[in-house]
């Protein structure tokens, strides 16, 4: 009974520290996906000319995939931001302060595997058709940053818990909803305390290395796409 107050202020200290890491992150990601969004690859029309600056490669997949990805990466970090601020607020409870720090931890690597998604895209288009086999490379050392990069994302499929919750408890189990929730968040908390957060993590990777697939193929079929 005496140590508990001391030990509540060690665990308040430890997620104190790591709200604050959590921060720096989601911010720099903020700060660099929001500066790519304004200086765009291949630049701008000029002024004295139709559609006076809109971006040049406008109607290019990678432009438009390399839009998508740097929307999402900004997105995410910056709601992950929010929620750590929260999260290390001493006035809001322990256990909302819990959820917070648990919402941010999955923001943020979303956010980190789109902004490598951004910056892999917008490689692809300042080398140009000229410099595919840089195009190449710059796509195979990313996508295994995107795969491999985050910790636990393939851990559902390494150790086989997939199959043995679905085997277990069906599909209610995979997504941590065994009775009907109360209210929306207790509909998000059930979702981002199951299972599926780790499937989520890898269906994002598989999909960014799925669009560096397309964005590749379409450059060497169709340069002009």
């Amino acid at each position: 009974m005496d140590n508990k107050p001391a030990l509540d202020e060690e665990a308040f200290k430890q997620q104190d520290n790591m709200g604050k890491n959590g921060t720096i992150a989601s911010v720099l990601i903020a700060t660099v996906a929001f500066a790519a969004a304004f200086t765009v690859p291949g630049g701008f029309v000029a002024d004295d000319r139709p559609r006076a600056g809109t971006a040049i490669l406008a109607s290019r997949f990678a432009f438009k995939a390399f839009v998508v990805t740097d929307t999402m990466a900004f997105l995410c970090s910056i709601v992950a931001t929010g929620f750590l601020i929260y999260g290390s607020a001493r006035e809001i409870p322990r256990d909302h302060r819990w959820w917070y720090s648990l919402l941010a931890s999955g923001l943020v690597p979303w956010a980190a595997q789109f902004l490598i998604g951004a910056f892999a895209l917008g490689f692809h288009l300042m080398l140009g058709a000229k410099n595919r086999g840089l195009v190449i490379f710059v796509y195979v050392v990313s996508s295994a940053a995107v795969l491999f990069g985050s910790p636990g994302i393939w851990d559902m499929f390494r150790l086989g818990l997939g199959r043995a919750i679905w085997c277990r408890a069906g599909w209610r189990g995979v997504i941590n909803i065994h009775k009907r929730p109360s209210s929306l968040l207790g509909f998000v908390r059930l979702l981002f305390t199951s299972p599926l957060i780790h499937i989520r993590r890898t269906v994002f990777a598989v999909l960014i290395c799925a669009t560096f697939v397309v964005a590749i193929a379409l450059d060497i079929t169709m340069p002009n796409y």
